[in-house]
């Protein structure tokens, strides 16, 4: 017998092995996962892994392999999902509360930057916010705007000394 018949014969009995065994085993991980569909999902994979080691190492006991591959991953999933829950609370146990004085220092710094900005040429204002709010580079902005690059980069180096000027004096930095 070649190692191509002996492969299929290992599969076939894998194959009725876990066929005889999937009932049980589905019941078993909805017990312990808690719900048929993450059931079969680890079923499978264990399926999968099971036939991989049933594959490379003799084994004695193919169903209590396949049975421990399924509780491990069924622990896996488990713990993931504990993460995640965790996780999930902490961020609305942090609740975040803004204040009516954090929303009035908010708006005057708005009304600062505004301020700020609105003393910058129209070419200026327009290359730093393509540049600082819209993300683009040099190289974009002056493909959007019919400019040299280096005329973006005198405009952006500009702009942006004047608005750092303009907010140092108003007790900005």
């Amino acid at each position: 017998m070649d190692s191509r018949e002996s492969t299929a014969r290992q599969d076939d009995a894998a194959a009725h092995i876990y066929a005889d065994s999937q009932h049980e085993l589905l019941r078993h991980l909805q017990r312990v996962a808690g719900d048929r569909a993450t059931a079969e999902d680890l079923a499978q994979e264990a399926g999968v892994r099971w036939l991989s080691a049933m594959r490379s190492d003799e084994v004695l006991n193919p169903r209590a392999l396949l049975f421990h591959i399924a509780t491990n991953l069924a622990r896996d999933h488990l713990r993931r999902r504990v993460v995640a829950e965790n996780y999930a609370q902490s961020l609305t146990d942090t609740e975040v509360s803004i204040g009516a004085d954090q929303v009035a220092s908010a708006r005057e710094e708005i009304g600062i930057v505004s301020k700020a900005l609105a003393t910058l040429t129209p070419r200026a204002r327009e290359v730093l916010l393509l540049a600082r709010v819209e993300g683009c580079t040099q190289k974009e902005i002056a493909g959007r705007l019919g400019l040299k690059a280096k005329t973006v980069e005198n405009h952006l180096t500009r702009a942006l000394a004047q608005l750092a000027a303009g907010l140092r004096g108003r007790g900005r930095q």
